[in-house]
């Protein structure tokens, strides 16, 4: 006995297919790229991922790649609490291959997709030198721009060393 499926569910299954196939890939077209290598910076400084007070200057440093002979001692994540006007500043310790690993992966641009829509908030992530130079550095992303998962991943496997809170009066960490 031969059953047809008919014509719904069938455009229905096609729909499906077209739907998770286009989400999160690239169905051609499409480019990666490296930013900019991170600008050294004196210090890792969390309050600037809090919005500047009413009639000051926003002063975020810019954020950028890991540059080649950048050697990490340290590495500090920046989780804004907005409703407070403070910031948890947690200095993360572990082997951080993975992480630099996951960071160097190019980012993605272009192409024709099908994206999801919502909104990915990246903690801040600052890495510091020997001599306390710090980097604030660039997650990799896809051509749908959300965060490629393997950087969050990375910092999953690192241990908290150290967890305080500043405001946006706190200049550096």
């Amino acid at each position: 006995m031969n059953k047809s499926l008919g014509p719904l569910p069938i455009a229905a299954w096609a729909g499906a297919v077209i739907l998770l196939a286009g989400c999160g890939s690239s169905l051609g077209g499409s480019t990666t790229y490296l930013p900019e290598p991170a600008a050294l910076q004196p210090a890792a400084i969390c309050s600037t991922t809090l919005p500047a007070p009413a009639g000051a200057q926003a002063t975020a440093p810019s954020k950028g790649r890991v540059p080649e002979d950048f050697v990490p001692v340290d590495v500090v994540r920046c989780t804004p609490d907005f409703a407070a006007g403070t910031v948890s500043e947690d200095h993360l310790s572990g082997d951080y291959s993975p992480l630099l690993e996951a960071l160097a992966v190019p980012s993605e641009r272009g192409g024709a997709r099908s994206c999801l829509d919502y909104a990915d908030v990246p903690p801040e992530l600052w890495l510091v030198n020997a001599n306390s130079q710090a980097i604030n550095v660039t997650w990799p992303l896809d051509n749908c721009e959300h965060l490629k998962p393997a950087t969050a991943k990375a910092l999953e496997a690192l241990t908290l060393r150290e967890s305080r809170t500043v405001s946006q009066t706190d200049s550096a960490s």
